[in-house]
C-alpha cells in the first residue's frame, strides 16, 4: 500500500467514524425527546385520572346513606389518591425537565434551532403578548391564563383535594352526623 492509499483509508476512515458519532448524537437526541414527550404526555393524563377518581371517592364519602366506616376508607382513599398524584405530578415534571433540560443543552452544543428551554418559553410569551393584543375577546382572555402555570394549578388543585379529604375524614370519623343527611 503506497503512502496515498494509506492516507486516503485514514482520511476516510475518520470522515467515517466522525459521521458515525454524529448519527449516534441524533439518535440519542431522538431518545431522548421521545422519552421527554412521554413525561410531558403523562405528566397531563395524571390528573384527569385523578380527578375521575377523587370524583367517586367523594361521591361515597359524602353520600347520604354511606355508613360512617365507608365515609372514613373513601375518605382516607381519597387522601392517598390526592398524595399519591402529587408526587406522581412532581415526578413526571421533574423527569421531563431533566429530559428537556438535556435536549436544550444539546442543541446549543450542536449549534442547532432551540426548540426547548429558555428560547422557547421566550417564544411562547411572545404569542401570549400578540394575543393580548388581539381585537377578540377570547384570546385575550385565554392570553391572561398565562400568569398561571398550569403545573401549579393542578398542584394547588391535589393539595386542596387532599385537605378536603383529610377534611371529610376528620368529620367522618369525629362528628359524622354533620355529614349525615
Amino acid at each position: 500500500m503506497d503512502d496515498n492509499t494509506a492516507e486516503n483509508f485514514e482520511d476516510d476512515l475518520e470522515e467515517h467514524l466522525e459521521v458515525q458519532h454524529q448519527m449516534e448524537g441524533l439518535e440519542q437526541y431522538a431518545i431522548v425527546a421521545s422519552r421527554r414527550q412521554q413525561w410531558d404526555t403523562l405528566l397531563w393524563q395524571m390528573p384527569t385520572m385523578a380527578l375521575t377518581g377523587e370524583a367517586f371517592l367523594f361521591t361515597i364519602s359524602l353520600g347520604g346513606a354511606t355508613s360512617q366506616t365507608g365515609r372514613i376508607v373513601a375518605s382516607l382513599l381519597a387522601l392517598v389518591v390526592a398524595v399519591s398524584s402529587l408526587h406522581s405530578l412532581s415526578a413526571h415534571r421533574l423527569s421531563e425537565l431533566a429530559d428537556s433540560h438535556w435536549l436544550h443543552e444539546y442543541e446549543i452544543r450542536r449549534g442547532a434551532a432551540e426548540v426547548h428551554g429558555v428560547s422557547w418559553r421566550e417564544r411562547r410569551m411572545a404569542v401570549i403578548r400578540e394575543q393580548l393584543q388581539s381585537p377578540k375577546l377570547t384570546d385575550r382572555l385565554v392570553a391572561r391564563t398565562y400568569r398561571f402555570r398550569s403545573i401549579e394549578v393542578w398542584f394547588w388543585t391535589m393539595v386542596l383535594i387532599a385537605l378536603t379529604a383529610t377534611s371529610v375524614l376528620a368529620i367522618a370519623a369525629i362528628h359524622p352526623s354533620l355529614l349525615a343527611y
